[in-house]
């Protein structure tokens, strides 16, 4: 393989005239219009051997105390390449943040805003996607991702990116990793809404297949800010009515809801690992006995329709996240269930349990 050949694409076609920043933004992206700026170090031409590992924060990053740890761990995959955070709606502080605190770990830092379908299928956008170690897929309004990405020559690069690369995303970037993910186009659904009625309009944009198949995240649906409370409840009972529709088409459904201020990472073999505030992985093996439209959701199954593993900071104590064969051990462990919709939702431990 030649020098020349051994250029990522991206370096390739955006060095004709000049080399490095100037370049990348007067050429590449400030004639089409698109938001980008290059934070901080150059897009290296190396290829770089680097891990397919995947980071999950259920938003709210700064609330963390292990930011910085589950970020350090999600850049260690990657070995100093180049961190790319994309989003949607302008630009943002990621990749600032990523060069104040770990300059000495990355080659280069960067955001781009990928606004509609035209940048999405642009060769340059693609070309940068393939070209970079590390994406970050920032929060904002997942139902955005979903409008302008799905079905692109984007989507197709960040899928091939996942097979052999790290991705991650907060918020609404962790909701579209998801092999099923909830992308709003009007009101948000409550958890009293899905668990009274779990064809209520509001549910219609629970989609799959998702824009993105990650190989562990497959039949699951990932929830955010799973603690913040909005009109009077948490997202505990939402996160159940998904798995209960997840749960018609595919067998082992889960959800993964993350607190706000929370990570889990999983690692190029399938285990994970916990950072943060916690919040809880959710896996069923059955279906609801009751979910017809305009009628309350019934899925008891002898108390323990769903399996709840409390994910907690992982510490010494042996506990297993193992996403590739479905084995999840040393986490507490709630069963819940409903016996009429919103009115019947309950979660017990599971020394309660029946």
């Amino acid at each position: 393989m030649t020098p020349s050949q051994n250029r990522k694409p991206f370096l390739r076609r955006c060095t004709v005239t000049l080399i490095g920043v100037l370049t990348l933004w007067l050429v590449c992206f400030s004639s089409y219009g698109l938001q980008f700026k290059q934070e901080c170090g150059r897009l290296s031409d190396a290829v770089i051997n680097t891990q397919p590992s995947v980071l999950l924060s259920g938003g709210a990053d700064a609330k963390s105390p292990d930011e910085k740890k589950a970020t350090q761990w999600f850049i260690n995959q990657a070995k100093g390449g180049d961190y790319l955070v994309i989003r949607s709606n302008g630009l943002g502080k990621q990749a600032k943040w990523i060069c104040q605190h770990f300059r000495n770990h990355i080659n280069s830092a960067a955001e781009i805003s990928i606004d509609s379908i035209e940048d999405a299928s642009h060769p340059a956008v693609v070309e940068l996607i393939e070209s970079v170690e590390i994406i970050w897929i920032a929060g904002g309004d997942q139902s955005r991702y979903h409008r302008f990405w799905s079905g692109t020559p984007l989507a197709k690069a960040l899928n091939l990116h996942i097979k052999t690369k790290a991705i991650g995303g907060t918020s609404a970037g962790m909701a579209i990793l998801g092999g099923a993910y909830y992308a709003p186009s009007a009101t948000a659904i409550t958890g009293q809404q899905l668990l009274q009625n779990p064809f209520h309009q509001n549910s219609q944009d629970i989609l799959e297949p998702g824009l993105l198949q990650h190989p562990y995240l497959h039949n699951t649906l990932n929830e955010t800010h799973l603690d913040r409370i909005l009109k009077g409840e948490t997202r505990s009972s939402r996160a159940f009515g998904f798995l209960a529709r997840l749960s018609q088409s595919a067998q082992s459904a889960r959800v993964i809801a993350l607190n706000e201020g929370s990570f889990l990472g999983i690692n190029p073999e399938g285990k994970g690992a916990v950072w943060g505030n916690g919040g809880y992985l959710l896996t069923t093996n059955t279906q609801p006995e009751q979910m017809s439209r305009d009628q309350p959701l019934i899925w008891l199954r002898g108390h323990r329709a769903v399996t709840a593993y409390k994910l907690h900071r992982s510490s010494q104590i042996q506990q297993t996240l193992d996403f590739r064969i479905g084995v999840f051990s040393g986490f507490d462990v709630e069963y819940w269930y409903t016996t009429q919709g919103r009115q019947g939702f309950n979660r017990v431990p599971h020394e309660a349990g029946h």
